[in-house]
């Protein structure tokens, strides 16, 4: 089991304010977006939405009794989302929109000069 962060940017619907964070352990960044949605009421706290706009995966579970379902951990929790190197998928977005396609991004690489 992977730990992600579910991050939905500009928490309360205003653009200078902290994100709304959820840490969730899950299999698969879909996983945890999946339980957030289900169970985690994200639109509740001002979001507008109930996709997130980014997942990092920021690392993984090993202890040995982890239950094999996927749970929220932490959250909703509201700060700044930094990534701090981590694996991340972001939304693609057509033009303003955000669609539901996901784009993964290897921050490390992504600054690497070949």
């Amino acid at each position: 089991m992977n730990i992600y962060e579910v991050v939905f940017w500009n928490s309360y619907g205003r653009r200078d304010s902290e994100d709304t964070i959820y840490l969730v352990r899950a299999p698969t960044f879909r996983a945890a977006i999946e339980d957030v949605q289900r169970n985690g009421a994200p639109t509740g706290h001002g979001t507008g939405t109930s996709t997130p706009d980014v997942v990092y995966e920021v690392g993984v579970d090993v202890s040995p009794y982890a239950p094999t379902n996927p749970c929220i951990l932490r959250g909703p929790y509201f700060e700044r989302a930094v990534n701090r190197g981590w694996k991340q998928w972001r939304r693609n977005c057509d033009g303003a929109q955000h669609t539901n396609d996901w784009v993964e991004e290897d921050i490390v690489a992504r600054g690497k000069i070949e």
